[in-house]
């Protein structure tokens, strides 16, 4: 009995491994030329060690994450045009009562980068869930603690990207294209491994994000000469 039990976990282990190894193969494919002609998703399958590897990679354009108060979601929003929207869910199961504010939903400071002929600008929009005196609008954040609290950003033509902080506490945050489907803004990367000679399958799921700059550059002021006040 525990000489079966021990190669059950021996194979358990290997299998493992080989679905590891699915994970490593996909994340060095290029993911520039793995999508011709529009698709959103790539397959591939290998052998390794005795088991049966395959993996896929899906195009994402929902955005689907939890940032660290303080953090940063960068939305990709190129192509848009006047009059898209990106609409934001974020706080489910987080109401606005605790007189600790790291307790209730969050608000949001978002910052939105539009370059024109070389040109870049920026401007700032905040978004409370929870009526405080920090000045940002509950105007237009829909919602309750049950179901989340959303809020429409509406973009102009130019706009590229959007970075959403979270303040005074965490947030699960959800982003999606309103009148238009967002560009891809993660993929994910599924990995089974079967074992050819026994009965074990071992599953593994990751994302990965597309690159984004880090949260303190959205407070970092660059000047190529001199700065007049």
């Amino acid at each position: 009995m525990d000489v079966s039990l021990s190669r059950q976990e021996q194979e358990g282990g290997r299998t493992f491994q080989a679905a590891e190894s699915g994970i490593e193969d996909a994340l060095s494919q290029d993911f520039s030329t793995i999508f011709p002609g529009g698709q959103t998703t790539y397959s591939n399958s290998l052998s390794l060690g005795g088991s049966d590897i395959s993996y896929s990679i899906e195009k994402k354009s929902t955005l689907e994450t939890r940032v660290d108060e303080g953090g940063i979601a960068q939305i990709d929003v190129t192509g848009a045009v006047n009059g898209n929207s990106v609409t934001i869910l974020w706080g489910k199961g987080l109401g606005c009562s605790d007189s600790d504010k790291s307790k209730n939903a969050s608000s949001l400071l978002i910052r939105i980068y539009t370059v024109n002929g070389g040109t870049t600008t920026a401007r700032n929009v905040g978004y409370a869930a929870c009526s405080y005196t920090n000045g940002f609008s509950t105007t237009g954040v829909g919602g309750d603690a049950t179901n989340g609290y959303t809020v429409s950003l509406v973009l102009q033509t130019n706009d590229k990207i959007v970075n959403i902080h979270p303040l005074y506490n965490d947030a699960a945050i959800t982003a999606q294209g309103g009148g238009w489907t967002l560009p891809t803004q993660y993929y994910s990367i599924q990995s089974t491994a079967k074992n050819t000679t026994g009965n074990e399958t071992k599953v593994i799921q990751l994302s990965r994000t597309i690159p984004a700059n880090p949260s303190v550059l959205d407070f970092v002021l660059y000047s190529g000469g001199t700065i007049v006040k």
